[in-house]
């Protein structure tokens, strides 16, 4: 929401203010505004300044998956290409991960490789992270919600911000990508969701939006935001997420967005009344930067994502690579077995940040699709790889790298 005009900022402000969640309020202003929705500040902040003053800040974002069920096959994500097993997190991991934090987090994620319904606690879930005055963020596809009881529970556990994930702006586009998705049942599920909140007097959760660009999608997201302003509603934002890896599998569906279709997409939403947002990954092609920022303004260490096994990796900027048992294979420890402050002061994570702030890839972000890669090396790849293979016997013969990083290592 970094990009979203002031009036909308201020409006979120005053739904706030006018339900008077204080905790949330308090959490917003000193904590996500500084360390998370301005990257240079925070980079600075947790990267050279608290550093130099001795100062090694314990994240105070965290994203949990709840499950790795799914019963669609978008053709844009990895998880219809793997064969790792499904798995629900528990509710008393859950608990035990987000309580494992100590102070409890002061912005959760909860949202992974999977459809959080398929997982029965995660309204549950939802319920006891919301009653610690943690901010909350999901994305979901609307496809799940069984009538509108379901809607209003969801509408109870008082979470902040929903994102809810939209693959085209027709039927027949949205269908093509979300492959068992239907257009129809989501369009419907969206609209009741507006009329319910609006009959239970309810401001949260925020209704936001995440736009997926691809092959298919691309074109039709004009008309969505006409589907957007015909709500009537207010609307944090629509998020607009290239696919973030172009995975082997995947990659035919890939495409760019360039100067022109932002500039449109922009004027037509201003036009609108809507907030729109060009997702971090994209910003090199689409919004003018020379280069990719520095590892060093790495913001996104302060938020560790946590698979529903228990595994750490660093962000959840490394999810749909397809690269999964990688990522498994050089996990930073599992928060079910020890508490996430005893993994990240412990040896491998102090290292990772230690290489970051001083612009270095660490073996764990090799694939990294947010910041200059240009330091790294064949022999960190290699190091990453190895390790991968060590601590994941489902990892068998040679890693091929990902074409992600083929041109950008020395």
């Amino acid at each position: 929401m970094p990009q979203i005009p002031w009036s909308h900022k201020l409006k979120l402000a005053s739904n706030y203010v006018y339900e008077g969640r204080w905790r949330e309020i308090y959490n917003m202003a000193f904590w996500v505004y500084p360390f998370w929705w301005n990257r240079k500040i925070s980079g600075f902040l947790n990267n050279k300044l608290l550093p130099k003053l001795g100062i090694d800040l314990f994240p105070p974002f965290l994203e949990i998956e709840p499950t790795t069920a799914c019963t669609y096959a978008c053709v844009c994500c990895e998880h219809a290409y793997w064969d790792e097993p499904s798995k629900n997190m528990s509710f008393d991991n859950f608990k035990k991960v987000f309580d494992g934090f100590g102070k409890h987090p002061k912005w959760l994620g909860l949202t992974g490789i999977g459809t959080s319904y398929l997982n029965k606690d995660y309204h549950k879930m939802l319920f006891y992270a919301k009653s610690k005055g943690t901010l909350i963020e999901t994305f979901d596809h609307f496809n799940d919600l069984k009538d509108d009881d379901h809607i209003r529970e969801l509408i109870m556990t008082g979470m902040d911000f929903l994102f809810i994930s939209i693959y085209g702006g027709t039927k027949e586009s949205y269908e093509k990508v979300m492959i068992g998705g239907n257009f129809d049942k989501a369009m419907h599920n969206i609209k009741r969701f507006v009329a319910l909140r609006k009959e239970m007097g309810k401001r949260f959760p925020l209704l936001s939006f995440h736009y997926i660009i691809t092959k298919d999608s691309k074109d039709s997201l004009s008309m969505f935001l006409d589907f957007v302003h015909s709500l009537d509603t207010e609307i944090a934002e629509v998020l607009v997420t290239p696919m973030t890896h172009a995975f082997k599998e995947a990659q035919d569906f890939a495409v760019t967005i360039d100067e022109n279709y932002v500039e449109a997409l922009r004027a037509k939403a201003k036009r609108l009344g809507i907030g729109i947002t060009i997702n971090f990954s994209a910003k090199k092609d689409s919004e003018k930067l020379e280069k990719r920022p520095p590892m060093s303004d790495c913001k996104e260490l302060l938020m560790p994502f946590i698979f529903s096994n228990g595994d750490i990796t660093p962000c959840c900027s490394l999810n749909e690579a397809n690269n999964r048992d990688w990522q498994h294979g050089t996990s930073l420890g599992n928060a079910v077995e020890k508490s996430i402050r005893e993994i990240w002061y412990g040896p491998r994570y102090v290292q990772m940040r230690h290489n970051i702030r001083h612009n270095i890839v660490p073996p764990e972000c090799i694939y990294c699709p947010a910041y200059d890669l240009s330091s790294l090396t064949k022999e960190t790849i290699e190091k990453s790889n190895n390790m991968a293979k060590a601590n994941n016997p489902r990892m068998q013969g040679e890693k091929v790298v990902a074409p992600i990083i083929v041109d950008r290592i020395r």
